[in-house]
């Protein structure tokens, strides 16, 4: 099978680890753009580079790009146009693409219907009905959700969204991405980050991988933290932010004000080293919360941390619940006291603790695993090329 794989600025490391397990078993050629958000060269999946219309205004500046992509959204839909796309998918048996309402998905019906084409859809996207403001890009959406061949939603409650919004059940399946296992396992704390990160023995840590941005609940997990400092305050408790965004230096300045500069640490840590954020972890907290336009889809970090043998604390937003099932703790979004109560309680739990981390990892096993979602996705491709 030859299979084009179209991610728009969303083409990732994180995604494709699964598709890299299909590498001699299927032909795939990934489509790369000026824009793409996410570094793509530690990619092993083959990559074509095309055009894309928002490359010049991007160049110039991004705010430009923005209210470009803003215009053409507003105009006729084309924002993300890959130049050349459809006659890179002629010659595809399968044109695999993300999302019912970009663009680009919408191209991938237009070489369907041109070539014959073989059209599926990730779809990430929990909320019904979304990105349908402007008349354009909703009469593209439901054009690709009427031409669609396959949907592969991420979680129930995608497909449950997409079910809403007209997509035959019959053409939806649920097919979480995949992580490495291998990789993302329990391991000791490595003694390395624990010397950078100035830690010591008898310290008990929380770790927070995730962008520090308001809607990632850093503040409610900053409050909670202060909390339980205050509630245990003879424990040797630390905090790691583990990543970068537009709140850190006001997360700095409050941390101090706080009194607790000596116990909360920034940091990050690279992608090939992210297994030790979890490793170095007592406890993983995410603390996802709502903002307009957007819930947490999947959230990577959940299943890393599962598959890692670290025990969860999250919110009961978006997917999250989906995604950790009944292997982690969670508590209400924007709630910073059952945030406290829940890291209070496995602090005191040893026995939680490690039924958690057993649990979590075995879930990770059986739900999450590049190789096993590999087989899965390679088993939707076949049963759809069966398809008359």
């Amino acid at each position: 099978m030859k299979i084009g794989l179209i991610r728009g600025a969303y083409l990732s490391q994180f995604e494709m680890q699964t598709y890299e397990h299909l590498l001699g078993r299927a032909d795939l050629e990934a489509y790369h753009i000026l824009i793409n958000r996410f570094p793509t060269n530690i990619i092993k999946v083959p990559i074509k580079r095309l055009r894309c219309i928002d490359d010049l205004a991007a160049r110039i500046s991004p705010k430009l790009g923005f209210y470009f992509d803003l215009f053409l959204q507003a105009t006729n839909g084309r924002d993300y146009w890959h130049y050349g796309l459809e006659q890179a998918l002629a010659g595809r048996d399968i044109a695999h693409t993300m999302e019912t309402f970009n663009a680009f998905s919408w191209q991938a019906l237009q070489a369907k219907q041109k070539f014959g084409t073989k059209l599926v859809i990730t779809v990430w996207e929990n909320r019904p009905y979304a990105a349908e403001r402007f008349a354009a890009k909703r009469r593209m959406k439901y054009e690709v959700i009427a031409g669609a061949d396959l949907f592969l939603a991420m979680t129930p409650r995608s497909a449950r969204c997409l079910e809403l919004e007209g997509a035959p059940p019959e053409k939806v399946r649920v097919l979480p991405p995949g992580i490495n296992t291998e990789r993302f396992q329990p391991r000791a704390k490595p003694a390395d980050w624990q010397q950078k990160l100035g830690l010591r023995p008898d310290d008990f840590v929380f770790v927070s991988v995730a962008a520090l941005r308001w809607e990632k609940g850093v503040y409610d997990i900053l409050h909670a933290f202060k909390s339980l400092t205050l509630r245990r305050p003879g424990r040797a408790l630390r905090l790691i932010f583990a990543g970068s965004g537009p709140e850190e230096q006001r997360l700095r300045e409050l941390a101090a004000r706080i009194g607790l500069a000596d116990r909360v640490i920034f940091t990050r840590f690279p992608y090939d080293q992210m297994h030790a954020a979890y490793n170095v972890a007592d406890v993983f907290v995410l603390g996802s919360t709502a903002r307009p336009g957007w819930l947490e889809q999947f959230g990577y970090v959940l299943p890393e941390a599962m598959a890692s043998g670290t025990p969860v604390i999250a919110t009961l937003h978006g997917s999250i619940a989906e995604v950790v099932g009944d292997c982690g703790v969670l508590v209400p979004p924007s709630d910073f006291l059952g945030l406290a109560g829940a890291m209070q309680r496995l602090l005191d739990s040893p026995a939680e603790r490690e039924q958690l981390a057993r649990l979590g990892r075995a879930r990770a096993l059986a739900e999450f695993d590049s190789h096993k979602q590999a087989d899965r996705l390679l088993e939707a491709y076949e049963s759809l090329m069966q398809k008359k």
